[in-house]
């Protein structure tokens, strides 16, 4: 059922406890700041006895798995400010006192978790085929004593799925083909400066960076090199400068220490390093990869 009026919002996540409709009415009914008497709170399955008034409404529906409870939450047009979905998930947690999984960007196997404590983690999980059947959570990023058998362990793709701010690269052949030299250029310049990007800004979300994504970075900031040379003269110009800015920023939030670093971390020798590209013996003030597992 929908709320009367016009849809604003609609939020969805999932419980790992399993709450009683009458919790869920009061947290929904202070978070959408309405009346309790506004909320209506019902199975999924049920189509009858609903609360025809309500601005917001919820339907849940009681799962196996890891996860005990989802939650789809709907407020209607009249009911304003809406709470965003970072605080209605925050409210839930809190309220309901358990960890609530909500959605994080494209990837739908990777779910932001948050604890009643307010903390903030993510979840790798897997959806089970058939109709209640829930979901497993295989891995988290930090321990939680609510899913003791997923592994833990860091997420690249949430890293690498990140939004950062790429102004440069976003300006730079603008017209040019994803599939031409200039578009290959534009992709490779978008990845270097991504990589400055969440090293300026801590490392964003987890405040970690794999080694080896790192040294895959390094790679393709080679792959550029070659990638300019082989553009027309007046574009090539236009990647040279914007390559060249780039290039100072990295050394500002890098250091020289002859490749070391990163050479032990991927369990090599730093000699290796010698007659490589100068950015190959620079490495990151604070070292985004000393804290994995």
């Amino acid at each position: 059922m929908e709320p009367r009026g016009a849809l604003l919002v609609m939020y969805g996540c999932f419980t790992a406890g399993k709450p009683e409709p009458e919790g869920i009415a009061r947290v929904l009914a202070a978070a959408f700041g309405v009346p309790l008497r506004s909320v209506d709170v019902s199975p999924e399955s049920e189509m009858e006895n609903r609360n025809g008034d309500a601005s917001v409404t919820c339907d849940y529906e009681y799962l196996s798995g890891d996860l005990a409870c989802n939650l789809s939450v709907y407020g209607a047009k009249e009911v304003a400010p809406q709470p965003s979905e970072e605080e209605l998930t925050r409210a839930l947690a809190r309220g309901l006192d358990t960890v609530v999984l909500t959605s994080w960007g494209r990837m739908p196997w990777i779910r932001k978790v948050v604890t009643p404590q307010g903390g903030m983690t993510f979840a790798r999980v897997e959806f089970l085929e058939g109709e209640g059947e829930g979901c497993l959570v295989t891995a988290t990023e930090t321990a939680l004593a609510v899913f003791p058998r997923a592994v833990v362990e860091r997420f690249p793709e949430v890293v690498r799925g990140f939004p950062v701010a790429t102004p440069l690269a976003d300006g730079l052949l603008a017209g040019a083909d994803r599939n031409s030299p200039a578009g290959d250029v534009r992709d490779l310049v978008w990845a270097w400066e991504a990589l400055i990007s969440r090293m300026a800004a801590g490392w964003p979300p987890s405040d970690w960076y794999g080694a080896a994504m790192y040294g895959e970075d390094l790679e393709n900031r080679d792959r550029l090199a070659a990638a300019v040379e082989a553009l027309p003269a007046d574009e090539r110009a236009q990647a040279e400068a914007v390559v060249e800015s780039l290039d100072a920023a990295f050394r500002e939030g890098t250091a020289d220490d002859g490749g070391r670093a990163l050479a032990a971390a991927l369990e090599g020798g730093s000699e290796g390093f010698a007659s490589a590209p100068w950015y190959w013996r620079r490495r990151p003030v604070a070292l985004p990869w000393e804290t994995e597992e």
